[in-house]
């Protein structure tokens, strides 16, 4: 910054294009002008860029009072670069693994900025959360060591060491002066050094070791082996699954890296719960909470983390405590609260109350009896149970999804479930006979097996009683005052075993209004029905059934007498082959 009196300036657009050329930060005038002969000055300085700061005090006044400031700010920033670089110091006592996200909140706090530190192509810290999202375009050139985010503000990348292909990338909205770019090349040089060494090394392998062991145990639990999970995790985090009951928190990270996420989650959870990546949709991180008496319910915790990542759109959404042994059926009831998160543009959805299932609402000894006589031949093998629930898995959730949850080969798990559908009797390429075999699933989850044949039912039977009817009224409710009758189109959309087209052509529309007609219900009975959530390309001939069960089921004890129901198979009422007759 220059400061001069008015009546030094004679050839001032020399002196403003030297100053221009130079950077200077700005111009004081001091004894100010004329009035008049002001805009000629001001017009200069716009032309070249130059701040301007015109005073009434004479030039002897600034320099006895800005030489005493400046000499003032330059002590102060002096002792305050050195306790930073004390601070960065202290940071790099911690364990390895700890060392980039102190690194990165310190950073963040003395220059108010958002930092990222990434090594060998995996965020390892960011600095506030949502910082990578700041920082994302400025991620994707981090050989460029200066630039301007979309935002304004400036931004500074330091490489580390070559080895960890990785850098500290650090943004602020004013220009960094000489201190802070020496203290942010201090701190990539040192953590260059620390995650190059072969603690780091070690660090990362036993990281990645210790993942995929959660991994494995959380597949452990959504296949109903609870006591080996058990056993595994207490030789990792001895006591965290010590419980009855866990709650399941599906995660969507949305526009924010889901490393980033899960590193606050782990954080804010601080070992109250089980996180690991989903396996089957990049954006989800699932998190296993045990139920502990007397403490804290760690869904508040996960609440609180979504507030750093408002920016980016995470939801959550939460499952009520169920069993251990009923992990799987936590995961599909936050799978769906994560939906209705989305559906109300909330940020987290848990579950609050339990509603009766529809297995709940049914007569539970003709169900049980027809549920029974349907999956006979899988109760009476050897293994059936294991079948079972392997088949419940992949009927709730697609079949590459629910293999990679479950962690087997998606071919093995559609083979049992080819094997299983023939066995029964029933086509699984048929969205209708997976709904019925689903619905025989949940009765014997809810209510067990009864093989004795001492009671017969046919389907027809089971969803005939009052009951399902009162629910079903109550189900469909939502629908009934839409002016577009809804309901008519969903009726006749899966009467058309939920063909667009076909059923366009029953409504004398086209399969794309249909498309947008079930669609418009969706949010009105928070189910997914047509969207398929969450998206994906795999298995296109494959629906989500916890929005299609209950709506087939409703639909057809809902049909008024003569009309036509859902064709809904029913294996027990054909008659047996025995000995080539039919008896």
């Amino acid at each position: 910054m220059v400061v001069t009196s008015s009546n030094f300036l004679g050839d001032y657009e020399r002196f403003f294009r030297t100053l221009a050329a130079g950077q200077a930060a700005g111009l004081v005038v001091t004894d100010a002008p004329a009035e008049n002969s002001m805009h000629t000055l001001h017009r200069a300085v716009l032309r070249y860029g130059l701040p301007l700061l015109t005073s009434r005090h004479g030039l002897p006044q600034w320099k006895a009072s800005l030489a005493a400031q400046v000499g003032e700010l330059s002590i102060a920033a002096a002792r305050q670069h050195s306790a930073r670089l004390g601070m960065l110091l202290d940071r790099f006592r911690a364990a390895p693994t700890d060392v980039p996200a102190r690194i990165a909140e310190l950073i963040a706090t003395e220059y108010d900025a958002d930092v990222v530190i990434s090594a060998r192509g995996q965020i390892l810290a960011c600095a506030p959360p949502a910082a990578a999202v700041t920082l994302g375009p400025v991620l994707q050139a981090p050989d460029r060591r200066q630039q301007t985010t979309p935002s304004g503000h400036f931004a500074r990348i330091e490489p580390l060491a070559d080895t960890l292909d990785g850098f500290l990338a650090v943004a602020r909205r004013d220009p960094f002066t000489g201190s802070a770019r020496a203290l942010i090349a201090h701190a990539a040089n040192a953590l260059g050094t620390a995650l190059a060494s072969g603690g780091a090394h070690r660090a990362d392998g036993e990281g990645h070791a210790l993942t995929q062991i959660r991994l494995a145990v959380f597949q452990m639990l959504m296949t109903g082996h609870t006591t080996d999970a058990q056993r595994v995790m207490a030789g990792v985090d001895p006591g965290l699954l010590d419980s009855d009951e866990a709650r399941i928190v599906i995660t969507d990270c949305a526009q924010a890296p889901r490393d980033a996420v899960l590193a606050e989650m782990e954080k804010h959870l601080d070992g109250a719960a089980l996180s690991v990546r989903c396996p089957a949709y990049p954006q989800h991180i699932i998190s296993v909470l045990p139920v502990q008496p007397g403490r804290e319910d760690a869904c508040e915790r996960v609440r609180k983390l979504l507030e750093s990542f408002q920016s980016t759109r995470v939801s959550a959404g939460g499952s009520l405590p169920h069993p251990l042994r009923d992990i799987a059926t936590a995961y599909g009831e936050a799978l769906d609260a994560l939906l209705r998160a989305a559906q109300r543009a909330e940020p987290m959805v848990v579950t609050a109350t339990r509603t009766p299932g529809l297995a709940e609402i049914l007569p539970v000894a003709p169900a049980r009896a027809w549920a029974s006589n349907l999956l006979r031949p899988i109760l009476t093998m050897q293994g059936g149970q294991e079948v079972l629930h392997s088949l419940g898995i992949a009927l709730e959730f697609k079949t590459t999804a629910a293999a990679r949850i479950i962690g087997v080969h998606r071919n093995t798990l559609h083979r049992r479930v080819t094997k299983a559908f023939a066995d029964i009797g029933c086509r699984p390429d048929r969205t209708l006979d997976r709904v019925v075999v689903s619905l025989a699933l949940q009765i014997i989850g809810a209510h067990g097996s009864d093989l004795s044949g001492q009671d017969t039912a046919s389907l027809h039977d089971v969803l005939s009683g009052q009951g399902v009817s009162a629910w079903a009224g109550k189900f469909l409710r939502p629908l009934a005052a839409d002016p577009k009758d809804l309901l008519h189109t969903l009726r006749t959309w899966v009467l058309a075993e939920f063909d667009p087209d076909a059923a366009g052509a029953q409504l004398h529309v086209s399969g794309r209004t249909v498309r947008w007609r079930v669609q418009e219900a969706e949010p009105l009975m928070e189910k997914d029905l047509i969207t398929v959530w969450p998206a994906g390309d795999e298995d296109p001939g494959e629906q989500r059934l916890s929005g299609i069960r209950p709506l087939v089921i409703a639909l057809y004890a809902t049909t008024p007498p003569g009309a036509a129901r859902p064709p809904l198979p029913d294996p027990t009422t054909r008659p047996a082959v025995v000995s080539g007759a039919l008896s």
